[in-house]
């Protein structure tokens, strides 16, 4: 009995793959020898939007705290510098890289690198006003972790 099916089936997957193939209007695909394709491109405007609102921050796990100084530079009435300091705390052996991010009240943007190592400071300068200060780190564990953004002015 099963030899009987034998023959239906391989007629069947025979008409199957037969009816399988493509079938067109017969037009070739693609721009025809007389045609030309013009692409042009025109850049889309890139503009970047800064603000000076803080947003959220994030919390490190338990026992990988990390704390840092952020404050007027060390002489505010005679240069308008912001002071960063690494502190350290007990996460300190933990971190792989801090990201230091300040907006100043001009709306110029200063992206730093600060190492993981305690009393590391960064002074930004010209930064009198108001200043987003944004720092994020990453940790050998996982991350990256935003623990400040908050507003900080030197005046």
């Amino acid at each position: 009995m099963n030899l009987r099916l034998l023959p239906a089936l391989i007629v069947l997957l025979f008409a199957f793959s037969l009816s399988a193939a493509c079938t067109g209007s017969g037009d070739p695909a693609g721009p025809s020898p007389q045609e030309t394709a013009t692409i042009t491109e025109t850049p889309a405007p890139t503009t970047t939007t800064v603000s000076l609102t803080p947003g959220p921050t994030e919390t490190v796990p338990p026992g990988k705290e990390i704390e840092f100084e952020v404050m007027e530079g060390l002489t505010p009435t005679i240069t308008d510098d912001l002071r960063i300091v690494f502190v350290g705390g007990k996460g300190q052996d933990f971190v792989k890289s801090i990201d230091v991010r300040v907006t100043k009240s001009t709306g110029e943007v200063v992206d730093e690198t600060m190492q993981p190592i305690r009393g590391d400071e960064l002074i930004i300068q010209n930064a009198k006003g108001e200043n987003r200060v944004e720092i994020s780190v990453t940790l050998v564990t996982g991350g990256p972790y935003k623990i400040i953004d908050r507003i900080v002015a030197v005046s």
